[in-house]
């Protein structure tokens, strides 16, 4: 070493390079480049009281070759002890897995989440200080790491980058007001910020749910951050003029607690993802920079991690045909994978993972209804039950329990009865999916709840089922389940509830069309007159009240609609499938559709007539998670 006390760039390489060199001993050569760091994506720059660079320009391309290559040697060091741990024959612990942000990997700076955890577990790191979401999904490598090491648990951490806008928190937020609440001063648009990011979340996890059935996967949400005129949260909220050490630490709570709750939700809806809520671990004094705590706040949240590692591995396992395959797989130059995915496995992308939540499904096609109850009317229909049985179908592959009622059977106590049995029997995070194939239809409104002065039906087998009985059934299902309706009847566009958005005066229904004829529909109230008095008045006081307070979530589930027409609207039948079911199988293309419902409501949208626009409408909580699944996911 040079009298100065500084190494040279070679000596430097070469202690990188030096597995027995500890990361704590490679700290002093290092600082942090404030001006080029990014959200969770420190970038490093050599320490020049420590490290001897040539004033030259051939001295400045060897240092950023070195910088550049930080987080590429991070990886390998940890490669390295990975091998070796595996290989010494005394390792009797769980094989993981991990794929991270700056939390699971801070190169040489900090002693982070996963630098801890190698001190007591064979971790195989592909962490990457500055990795997004995105981009980890999109790449995939943990799918080939999981594979070849035989990991029995996947570490994950992401969404940091997210969570402050990538950089950009300041077009997020309102300007300061001294009358608005901390979350008030975040604008609707942190939302979306957040609910892309669980919808790539969820992705993610179900990709390795499928593919890996006895895999657990643990994941963590961010903790209370204390924002310190930093670029990511300080200096965005003063440009909004946002100053107050109070109100900005307050309005970074409500922050990371959006991003947690979307988590929580996830774990509800997901196979084996255990979710770790670091809030208040990490103390106040012990923050590094505005985003990444310090040696000791990393320490508090690593022994979360092996609490809950220690937790799903209650015995140790001997590991020699785990640590064979992984030094037959893995080698010190080993530094990315690629997934091998066969293109079948599309097909499956929604499909129920072992020991995810529960679906239960009901699929219901009436080609004719009884004329006794409608005057005399059978109305008859070509393609319900075929509709219903292509519904039941998909269902059943995809893992739900499937349930099906065609014409005869589809009567009202047995359409209520397995939705009653599915609200008793479903928690939170399983999904209830109930499609309906028939005819549509409207009765006099009793209770004043809706504007047009009819409510909508469903035309079962006996009876008509109003929108106000369907909402009472919603009312009955527990917190945090999911509900799916697929409606191809006419007047479909709110059946779900018994708040309609209003009508114009209704269509001339089309001979083929899904709709009770207005005259049949007449008489059929006329003929049962009593009967769906005394239905209104059942409804009128109960119901009524809840309606009232729809836009408070009376109802604790979260229901989503994707109806064949609006209210004011007529579905056509066919002969294979009625118009709106055939798009709508048309644009799942047997599981290949792998957006969310909104698009899925587009993509349907845009093969349909004029005539006919399928709506898709939600009531009850916001369920950010269900609003980024792929169609049909359990």
């Amino acid at each position: 070493m040079p009298s100065n006390g500084k190494i040279s760039l070679e000596e430097l390489n070469k202690r990188l390079a030096d597995p027995s060199v500890l990361d704590e001993e490679l700290t002093r050569y290092f600082e942090v480049d404030e001006m080029r760091s990014g959200p969770f994506s420190p970038v490093l720059a050599l320490n020049p009281h420590t490290v001897n660079i040539p004033p030259t320009a051939e001295g400045t391309e060897r240092s950023a070759a070195l910088l550049n290559s930080a987080n590429f040697i991070a990886r390998l060091r940890r490669h390295v002890a990975f091998n070796a741990r595996v290989g010494e024959g005394s390792y009797h612990g769980p094989i993981l897995v991990s794929e991270g942000d700056s939390w699971f990997q801070y190169p040489f700076k900090l002693t982070d989440v996963i630098d801890d955890l190698m001190q007591r577990y064979a971790v195989f790191s592909l962490d990457a200080a500055g990795d997004t979401l995105s981009n980890m999904f999109r790449e995939a490598e943990y799918m080939e790491a999981i594979a070849n090491t035989g990991a029995s648990i996947f570490l994950f951490s992401g969404g940091g980058n997210d969570l402050v806008a990538g950089g950009n928190l300041a077009a997020h937020l309102f300007d300061f007001d001294p009358a608005k609440s901390p979350a008030a001063h975040l604008l609707p648009s942190f939302n979306l910020v957040l609910d892309e990011a669980i919808g790539i979340y969820s992705k993610l996890v179900r990709q390795v749910a499928q593919r890996f059935p006895n895999l657990q996967i643990i994941c963590h949400g961010y903790d209370y951050t204390v924002p310190a005129n930093g670029p990511w949260l300080g200096k965005p909220m003063a440009e909004r003029s946002i100053t107050d050490p109070a109100l900005q630490k307050a309005i970074a709570r409500v922050m990371v607690d959006r991003f947690n709750e979307r988590l929580a939700l996830l774990q509800q809806s997901s196979a084996r993802l255990h979710y770790i809520d670091c809030r208040n671990t990490v103390q106040e004094d012990e923050w590094y920079d505005e985003l990444h705590p310090t040696n000791d706040g990393y320490r508090r949240v690593a022994k979360k991690f092996s609490n809950k590692i220690e937790e799903l591995s209650p015995k140790p396992k001997a590991v020699d045909t785990r640590a064979n395959k992984a030094r037959a797989a893995i080698s010190a130059e080993t530094t990315s994978y690629r997934p091998v995915i066969h293109p079948s496995q599309a097909a499956s992308r929604s499909a129920k993972p072992k020991d995810g939540p529960a679906g239960r499904s009901l699929h219901i096609g009436l080609n004719a209804v009884d004329p006794g109850h409608y005057a005399g009317w059978s109305g008859p229909l070509n393609a319900c039950e075929f509709d219903a049985q292509d519904m039941c179908e998909i269902a059943g592959g995809l893992g739900y329990d499937p349930h099906l009622l065609l014409t005869a059977n589809a009567t009202s106590d047995n359409v209520t009865g397995e939705i009653e049995r599915a609200a008793r029997d479903l928690s939170a995070g399983d999904i209830f999916f109930i499609s309906y194939s028939g005819h549509g239809g409207q009765v006099p409104d009793f209770n004043g709840d809706e504007e047009d002065g009819v409510d909508e039906t469903w035309c079962l087998f006996d009876r008509q089922l109003i929108d106000d009985e369907q909402y009472m059934l919603w009312s009955k299902f527990k917190p945090g389940v999911r509900i799916l309706v697929i409606s191809d009847s006419c007047h479909s566009g709110s059946v779900i509830r018994a708040a309609s958005p209003g009508s114009p005066e209704l269509a001339v229904a089309n001979p083929l069309a899904r709709a009770m004829p207005s005259n049949i529909a007449s008489r059929t109230f006329r003929q049962n007159r009593d009967l769906y008095n005394t239905l209104g008045s059942s409804l009128s006081s109960v119901e009524a009240q809840t309606v009232l307070r729809a836009m408070d979530t009376p109802i604790s589930c979260s229901v989503r609609l994707i109806s064949g027409c609006q209210d004011n609207q007529t579905s056509l039948d066919g002969l294979g499938n009625g118009a709106f079911t055939a798009a709508l199988i048309n644009v799942w293309d047997n599981g290949r559709f792998s957006r969310n419902y909104a698009a899925f409501h587009r993509a349907i949208l845009g093969k349909m007539p004029e005539t006919q626009s399928p709506n898709h409408w939600s009531i009850g909580p916001k369920n950010p998670v269900f609003d980024a699944q792929t169609p049909f996911a359990i």
